[in-house]
């Protein structure tokens, strides 16, 4: 894990390390984590053609990013899914609900034209809160 706290910057081990952004940033007590999509840690695409597939692996590196910031799910206050495809949803929300347990946070998802390249079906960010101490 590195934890930048210069500039509250989250950049977990074991996902993949976008050269332009960092994967989540601090403000304050709050967690704004950038739009996950389905690349395991050497940026290849999991699951191209598989919504279901995808979202498993979103969240799997959700999960490194919160852990990252010392989270865990229960902390996330607001999700948003994208989709290309909008017959994609059940199977999408099938691994959100299950990601999130009893948890319920407040959920926005929208249909797009297209995400960062042809074959991603699905991206996820989350916003989390947590009083630091």
């Amino acid at each position: 894990m590195h934890d930048d706290d210069a500039r509250g910057a989250i950049r977990p081990d074991g996902i993949y390390a976008p050269a332009t952004y960092d994967h989540a940033m601090w403000a304050g007590e709050t967690l704004y984590v950038a739009g996950q999509v389905a690349r395991d840690a050497t940026g290849a695409l999991v699951a191209p053609g598989d919504a279901a597939g995808q979202a498993r692996q979103v969240y799997t590196n959700l999960a490194r990013v919160l852990e990252a910031a010392g989270l865990s799910p229960e902390h996330v206050v607001k999700v948003t899914t994208y989709l290309v495809d909008g017959a994609d949803g059940a199977a999408v929300t099938a691994e959100r609900l299950s990601f999130f347990g009893d948890h319920r946070p407040p959920h926005t998802g929208i249909v797009v034209a297209a995400l960062g390249g042809p074959e991603v079906r699905v991206e996820v960010e989350v916003v989390a809160y947590r009083r630091r101490t």
